[in-house]
Parts: C-alpha cells; sequence; structure tokens
C-alpha cells in the first residue's frame, strides 16, 4: 500500500513541477563496449570499474537491421557503458531511458537495475553472458519507423540513484540465439528538469513526455509491482488499486473506492503478449495470497480476470461488441469494462477488464468437477474444451480425438485433470465425431440433434460468420458439456477473440465481405474440426440458421442496433482515446495484421461501420431467400405466406421445402399450424 500511494504522489509531482525535457545520453553517442567470450568482471556495470581494456565506439552496437553505428561480429550479448555528468541532482525531476533492441536488455543506472526486458527472467536475477532469450525474440522499433518503448524512473527512485558529478548507464543486451540474422542496442536517456536550466541536448524528433492526467470518466487502474518486470508465467505478487467514481469522474488522487488489495499478475496471450501493448491476466489475493472473490467494476464476484490490450483493432470495439451481441442473443459471454490503465507509475492507455473464461456459476456455469468425481454420473461433467494452437508432436494440454481433431482441456485443467476423466471426455468426443462421421449423422433421433445443443452452436456460427473472425472454429473456439443429469448435450461457446474480426485482417481473405468462413478458410486447414464441415452442409441443419438468422436481423443483428453499440461505446472512451493514441502513436501505421490503415480514429470507426454493413448485406443475399416459411421468396414470414402454403396444399402443388415446416418431406396441414404458431409465436 505504501509504494502504491507513492506512485500516486509521483503522478502528481510530475504534473506540476516538471518544466521541460533533454536528453543526457544518445544511442548514437561514443560507448564502451564489450563483445565477451568469457563472464566479464561482476563490477562492469559499477561507476568505478576499468573498461581501458574495452572498445570505444559509436552506438548503437549490432547488425542484421540497418539501425547500427557499430558493426559486431555474431554474438549472444555485447555489454555497453557510458559515463555522463549530473551537475545539480535536485533539478533532475525524473527519467526515461528508451529502449530500442533486439531481442533483450538489463539496463544499470550506477550499478543499480532500473529496467530489463521480459524474456530475460525476473528483476535482480543474474544473467551469465552467453545466456540466449529463452526462445523470445524482440525486434527492435526505430528502424520501421515506430517509437521505441521506454522505462520511467520516478523522482523517488532516481533521487537515491544519481549522484553530484559523474554517474554511468550500463547495459548488456543478449540475442535471442547464436544464430540469430540480427541484434540491435540504441538507448537514450532521457531527464525531466524542474526549471529552465539546461544541461544535456534537445529530445529526439520522436520523443513524447510521459502522459499524465488529473482525471478520466474511465475507472483508473493503478497497479504496482515493486519494482518486478511482469513475466508470462509464474504470476508474480502486486498490488492494485481501483478509482471508480459513482459520478463517472475519476481524479487520479481519489481514493481507491473499488479494489484497494492485492493481486498476482502475469502476461496473457499468444502473439499478443510480444506485442508492445501488453495484455494481462491477474487474480485478486489476500494479503496471505489466498484467492479474493470480489466484484470489481459491478461485475459478478469472482477472482480471475483479464486486462485485455487491444492492439492492432484501433477501434478498441471488435471484442466489446460481439460480446454484447451475445449477450443480447441470451448466451454467456465475456462480461467487459473499459478502464486507462497505469503500470508501475507510466500510462498503459484504454485497457479492458473481462472475465476470464472458466467453470463459475455467473460464467461457464456447469457442474464442478472435482479429482474424486470419477464414476457415474458424476464423471460425465462438467468439461471445458478449447480449439486452440497444438503441436503435431502432441501437446499435455490436451488430446487428439480418433479422428484427428486435436481438443485442449479447458477445465479441468490440464494439470488437474485425471485419468478417469480424460477416458470419459475423450471417449464421449470419439463417440461424437464417429456419429458426426456415420451415414445418419443427422437421424433426428440417434444423430448430432441428439448430442448437441443445436442453438448454441448455430449462434456460435452466426458471430463468427458475421465477424468473419480468421480464428474461427480453430482457435479460441470453446465447446463444453455439463454432466449428464443436467444436460447431456455439448453446448457452443462461449465466444472468445474476435478482434481480428470486422474486416481488420489481411490474411485468409477475411477482409472480403463475401464467403463463409466454414466454406473456405485457408487458414484453417485440418485444425479445423472436421465435423463444422458437415454440420454446416446438413440441409435442416441450414434452414435453422436462416430462421435464427432471419429472427436476429430485425432486431439484434439490425444495423441500428449494432451502430448504436458501437457509437455509444466511441462516445464512452472520449479523450481517453487521444492519450491511448499518444502513448501509442500507431493511427497511420500497419499494426499486423490490418487490412486497411486510417489516420483518424474516426476513420476506424466509420470503417468498421462500413465493413459490417457490406457484411450483413451479403449474408442477407445468401439467407432471407432460403427461408424455411418464406414461401412467396420475399425476406419475410407473415400471413402471405400462409396463404401461399395453404394453396400449394389446395392445388396440390409442387413440393417446396420452404412450405416444410416439420421437415417430414411432405406438406399438409400440420406445417400450416406450425407457420402460423411461428407467426403468432416468433
Amino acid at each position: 500500500m505504501k509504494r502504491i500511494l507513492l506512485i500516486l504522489l509521483y503522478l502528481l509531482t510530475l504534473s506540476y513541477s516538471q518544466d521541460h525535457w533533454e536528453t543526457a545520453i544518445y544511442a548514437n553517442d561514443e560507448w564502451s563496449y564489450l563483445v565477451p567470450i568469457e563472464e566479464p568482471n561482476s563490477n562492469w556495470n559499477s561507476i568505478n570499474y576499468d573498461d581501458s581494456s574495452w572498445l570505444v565506439s559509436t552506438g548503437g552496437f549490432g547488425y542484421g537491421d540497418n539501425d547500427d553505428g557499430t558493426l559486431i561480429p555474431n554474438a549472444l550479448s555485447v555489454y555497453i557503458r557510458r559515463t555522463f555528468e549530473i551537475p545539480e541532482p535536485e533539478k533532475l525531476v525524473t527519467s526515461i531511458l528508451h529502449t530500442d533492441y533486439d531481442d533483450g536488455f538489463i539496463a544499470y543506472l550506477n550499478d543499480i537495475e532500473i529496467c530489463r526486458s521480459y524474456n530475460l527472467g525476473n528483476y535482480g536475477d543474474f544473467i551469465d553472458y552467453d545466456y540466449g532469450t529463452n526462445g523470445i525474440d524482440h525486434e527492435a522499433q526505430l528502424y520501421q519507423g515506430l517509437n521505441p518503448e521506454y522505462c520511467v524512473i520516478d523522482s523517488l527512485e532516481l533521487s537515491s540513484l544519481i549522484i553530484s558529478g559523474e554517474n554511468l548507464l550500463a547495459i548488456q543486451v543478449h540475442n535471442v540465439s547464436s544464430s540469430s540474422s540480427d541484434l540491435s542496442s540504441n538507448f537514450f536517456l532521457s531527464f525531466g528538469i524542474q526549471d529552465g536550466s539546461s544541461f544535456y541536448g534537445e529530445t529526439p524528433s520522436w520523443f513524447q513526455e510521459p502522459i499524465i492526467f488529473n482525471q478520466s470518466n474511465l475507472p483508473i487502474f493503478i497497479i504496482d509491482t515493486y519494482g518486478e518486470p511482469i513475466p508470462d508465467e509464474p504470476r508474480i505478487p502486486a498490488y492494485l488499486g481501483i478509482i471508480n467514481n459513482e459520478s463517472g469522474i475519476n481524479f487520479i488522487d481519489d481514493a481507491f473506492n473499488d479494489y484497494d488489495g492485492h493481486i498476482t499478475i502475469e502476461r496473457r496471450g499468444n502473439s499478443s503478449q510480444w506485442q508492445p501493448k501488453i495484455p494481462y491476466r491477474f487474480e485478486t489475493v489476500t494479503e496471505d495470497g489466498e484467492n479474493n472473490n470480489v466484484s470489481l467494476l459491478g461485475l459478478p464476484e469472482e477472482n480471475d480476470w483479464v486486462l485485455y490490450a487491444p492492439w492492432s483493432d484501433k477501434s478498441f470495439i471488435r471484442n466489446v461488441l460481439t460480446y454484447q451481441l451475445s449477450h443480447e442473443m441470451g448466451r454467456y459471454a465475456s462480461r467487459t469494462r473499459y478502464c486507462e490503465l497505469y503500470l508501475n507509475g507510466e500510462y498503459q492507455g484504454i485497457y479492458v477488464l473481462m472475465e476470464k473464461i472458466k467453470r463459475d456459476d455467473n460464467r461457464v456455469n456447469i457442474s464442478t468437477l472435482n479429482p474424486d468425481e470419477i464414476s457415474g454420473d458424476d464423471v460425465t461433467g462438467g468439461y471445458i474444451l478449447k480449439f486452440d494452437w497444438y503441436s503435431t508432436g502432441g501437446n499435455i494440454g490436451g488430446f487428439y480425438s480418433e479422428e484427428g481433431s486435436f481438443y485442449n482441456y479447458h477445465y479441468p485443467k490440464p494439470d488437474e485433470i485425471v485419468e478417469e476423466q480424460e477416458n470419459y471426455i475423450q471417449q464421449y468426443i470419439n463417440n461424437f465425431e464417429d456419429t458426426m462421421n456415420s451415414y445418419t449423422y443427422n437421424d433426428p433421433v440417434s444423430g448430432y440433434p441428439s448430442l448437441m445443443d443445436v442453438d448454441s452452436f448455430i449462434d456460435l456460427i452466426i458471430l463468427q460468420e458475421l465477424s468473419k473472425n480468421v480464428d474461427a472454429y480453430r482457435l479460441s473456439t470453446y465447446i463444453y458439456k455439463d454432466r449428464d443429469s443436467i444436460d447431456e448435450k455439448l453446448i457452443a461457446g462461449p465466444i472468445w477473440d474476435i478482434n481480428h474480426g470486422y474486416g481488420n485482417c489481411d490474411y485468409g481473405e477475411t477482409w472480403l465481405n463475401d464467403g463463409w468462413l466454414l466454406e473456405y478458410n485457408p487458414e484453417g486447414g485440418d485444425q479445423i474440426a472436421f465435423w463444422w464441415g458437415i454440420l454446416w452442409q446438413d440441409e435442416t441443419f441450414q434452414n435453422q440458421f436462416s430462421n435464427r438468422y432471419t429472427e436476429l436481423r430485425s432486431t439484434i443483428l439490425s444495423e441500428e442496433n449494432i451502430f448504436g453499440v458501437i457509437d455509444s461505446i466511441a462516445n464512452y472512451l472520449g479523450p481517453a482515446v487521444d492519450r491511448n493514441f499518444a502513448k501509442w502513436p500507431i493511427l497511420g501505421t500497419y499494426v499486423w495484421p490490418n487490412y486497411q490503415v486510417f489516420n483518424t480514429y474516426e476513420e476506424e470507426i466509420n470503417y468498421l461501420k462500413t465493413w459490417t454493413t457490406d457484411r450483413i448485406l451479403w449474408i442477407d443475399s445468401q439467407v432471407l431467400n432460403d427461408i424455411v416459411g418464406d414461401i412467396n421468396s420475399d425476406g419475410q414470414i407473415n400471413i402471405l405466406d400462409i396463404v401461399f402454403l395453404v394453396n400449394i396444399i389446395i392445388d396440390d402443388g409442387e413440393y417446396t421445402e420452404y412450405g416444410d415446416m416439420n421437415y417430414d418431406g411432405y406438406l399438409n396441414i400440420l406445417d400450416v399450424v406450425i407457420l402460423v404458431n411461428n407467426i403468432l409465436n416468433p
């Protein structure tokens, strides 16, 4: 608690006492450097260390990216040092170290660690000279026209590090491997100066002051990791304070009134965790580290949360929009709340607090499955399975079905599921796939209608196809099963991870408004379980899909409703959008996998709307004229269709599948009754 209060004090001090910024050390200054063939002296990062045996040349040091002042041979590491003068330490308010590197680094100011990359262990860990970055690479930014990352050294820390006179910045830079094709080391040290005094040079053209604001209409999250970098895993201890006033206006110096307590935190995601704006997963815990189920921002109590970091989706909306539509359709999806995040005194931009997908009465509401529940009805549920990344050599996180489809264990977790439960769910899936592979797969008694909640699969497919999500059916796709005594069928969902949907992807032809993903997904290959295609080609399923889409099209999936959600979010975010893009200046810049790049936020929103409209119209053209019940093919089901159907029956006219309401292969009075009921009770 003390530390996080100091962070608040620092933010307020920085807002009011800083006059201007100057840069004391540039990447292209002369540095002393060493390409080690053995471990350097342990005092190499000390001001008193004699580096006269080191080489001296212009930075940065590296090869391969055409951003180097001095070329060095391929190496696993390079060590660099530069001294600089501080005549009046009391006038330096704060400092920023800008870090442009490939692939990892640890930086020291006067032999004290001040910053390190995420791929070189934890704060304070000793890293050998011949250590690669554990297979995790990092691309330099400046040579691509992007801004470098940075670390903020606040006034409290800075005052304890610097001295009057000569000071030292020392950095060890590590490559991912000895066979890597590039290595970069470009570092800039700048100071915020209290008054009009001038000690150093101008800041680089790309330099931006740390973003400080006094108020926001979004909740403010302030996280302190006690100086530790956040790893991929395991979670590390941290402290979280949340400001969320009933007035809707939150000030940085307000009391923590939504949450004020301990958490554990780690990076999350696959490719997304290596983006500059990092997503996180955290758990709320007690001071003793025990689970602490709490309500955050009005969401149901739990201890497991996600801080999603919109990056490639410059609208910030695609995920939230889809989850909202899912809720309106009566299907659970992660509840969301927008916020602005400060991490260790550094502004991080707009984030989205989301519920992590897990078994919970308020999330995926299925039976708890304990390790001792291994027989009878107990062992039949609940299970959550996930289609996601897998290894062709096998994966302890899941299993291959007999047909070669890979299923990840999500609940119970891979390290918690016991052998009897594995055997049960694997056999269940194998039986299901055997049915889908049989000649009677669509039999209403013994086929897929008896094994899956068809309506849930239809709703999931509608949202995946509406967004034309490139990851659909193959990644981040969930199915689950409850205990047989409650519901013995497979259920699809919750929908998850749609940030590359709605035209925001430049591969897999998903930027196009036409085409069904289930008929053509070049990115899916054999990663998509075969039965999705069988299901989609079934005539009965297609008719049910058409009917459901038609029902939704005039309500939840109307442009009016969808655009209403988009506009309400964009208006709510307000000035936070500008702050986010000041922190991350990516408007007008390609961010993988953007299909189109726009210079303004308004253009991003307009593109989202336009693409969605065009996609809906294409789906309309494929579906609305092929609806069971739409006898006259006008895209609507009403009294005229009853008249048409009655006349066909009376005149013994030609059979039409659009009038066969009960799918029995005949047209008779029963179809009329069902059609009337559907119109009266849609």
